[in-house]
C-alpha cells in the first residue's frame, strides 16, 4: 500500500465504521466500493464532488447538487460510455452517509442488507440487486477486501442489552 492509499484509508475508515454502526452496511464493503468507484479518492468525481461511490443524482435534483460526467456502463455484456448526472456532496462523511442510507433504505437493496453480517454474500447480493452494471462487481469488491484485509475494519455488532441494563 502506498502513502496515498494509506491516507485515503485514514479518512475513509472512520466514515465507513460510522455508517456501519448507524445503517449496518459492512465497513469492509463500503471501503472496497469507495476504493473501486473513486480510484482511492483520486477520480475526478471524488475530487470535484466528494462522490466516492458513483451515486447518480435524482432526475429532479436541484441545481448545484449534481454534476454531469462521462461514465462507463455495461449493457448486454458490452462496455459503453454515456453521460450521467452524479450527486455532489459537501465532504467525505456526507458521501459515505448518503451511500449507506441509500443501501439501507432502498427496497431494491434489502436482499443485500439481509446479508450484512457476511461481507462476501453482501457483495454478491449488491451486484444481484443492480448496484453496478459491471458483471464482475462482486468479485472486484471481494478482491479488494482480501488484498487490503478490509474486514479488519468491520464493526462488531453491539450485543443486545441485558434486562438489568434496561431497568437502569
Amino acid at each position: 500500500m502506498n502513502a496515498g492509499q494509506s491516507e485515503f484509508l485514514r479518512t475513509a475508515v472512520p466514515a465507513a465504521q460510522a455508517c456501519e454502526r448507524m445503517w449496518h452496511v459492512p465497513a469492509s464493503i463500503t471501503l472496497a466500493q469507495a476504493i473501486l468507484e473513486s480510484a482511492w479518492g483520486q477520480s475526478k468525481l471524488a475530487r470535484e464532488c466528494n462522490n466516492y461511490f458513483g451515486v447518480k443524482a435524482a432526475h429532479d435534483a436541484a441545481p448545484n447538487t449534481y454534476q454531469d460526467f462521462l461514465t462507463t456502463e455495461f449493457a448486454c455484456g458490452h462496455r459503453t460510455s454515456e453521460t450521467a448526472a452524479f450527486a455532489k456532496y459537501a465532504d467525505v462523511a456526507v458521501s459515505f452517509a448518503a451511500h449507506a442510507r441509500l443501501l439501507a433504505g432502498a427496497p431494491r437493496y434489502q436482499p443485500a442488507m439481509a446479508a450484512a453480517s457476511n461481507p462476501e454474500q453482501f457483495a454478491q447480493r449488491l451486484q444481484a440487486c443492480g448496484y453496478s452494471t459491471n458483471p464482475q462487481y462482486a468479485s472486484d469488491l471481494m478482491q479488494l477486501v482480501r488484498l487490503y484485509d478490509l474486514t479488519q475494519y468491520d464493526v462488531e455488532p453491539e450485543p443486545p442489552a441485558k434486562a438489568n441494563e434496561l431497568a437502569a
